[in-house]
């Protein structure tokens, strides 16, 4: 067997950093969303989100500063996946298919979307969409970042509201509703 030289050794080492902090970021991630379950986000402290974790004070603040920021950063991961979906579905041209998954992604992850809405979700920056758009679809003229945003805006109200009132139509019935109201993206 070859053996590895100090930079393969230290790419190895990079690696399992990188993974480490996946995982640290994902026990923080997880003790948050079950500590708000449990109580108010605003009574919530850093003490008790490194508890939950298992993680170590040092390990909380080399990912975050706060714990507002890990709460933008789940709410980053989601408005991530909302957007990935919707670029491949745009290319594809099949908006119906963009809804489904859109449905689908509330409902696998409904324990954090619900959570981000109990912490005051529309009220704050966590998921400030035009920033958003502004940043990602920079290249696009000034009309159709407007289009997007009034889109997303009405596509969240929807969503918010079949969260709200316990997810009881199914995703399909959703997508065909959001095909009616939005024909062309």
């Amino acid at each position: 067997m070859e053996e590895k030289n100090e930079l393969q050794k230290r790419d190895m080492l990079r690696l399992s950093n990188e993974e480490t902090n996946r995982i640290t970021k994902e026990c923080i991630h997880s003790a948050l969303v079950h500590l708000m379950g449990e109580k108010p986000f605003d009574k919530i402290s850093i003490t008790e989100i490194v508890r939950r974790s298992g993680v170590s004070r040092t390990a909380f603040y080399r990912n975050f500063s706060s714990k507002e920021a890990v709460l933008s950063d789940l709410a980053q991961q989601l408005l991530s996946g909302f957007t990935q979906i919707v670029m491949t579905a745009i290319h594809e041209d099949n908006p119906e298919e963009l809804y489904l998954q859109i449905f689908q992604l509330v409902e696998d992850n409904h324990q954090e979307f619900g959570l981000m809405l109990k912490a005051g979700l529309q009220r704050n920056e966590y998921l400030n969409v035009s920033a958003y758009i502004q940043e990602h679809y920079a290249h696009l003229d000034v009309m159709t970042r407007y289009a997007i945003l009034g889109w997303w805006g009405a596509l969240l109200n929807i969503i918010q509201d079949w969260y709200q009132k316990g997810m009881k139509e199914n995703r399909g019935d959703m997508a065909k509703l959001c095909c009616r109201l939005f024909p062309k993206m």
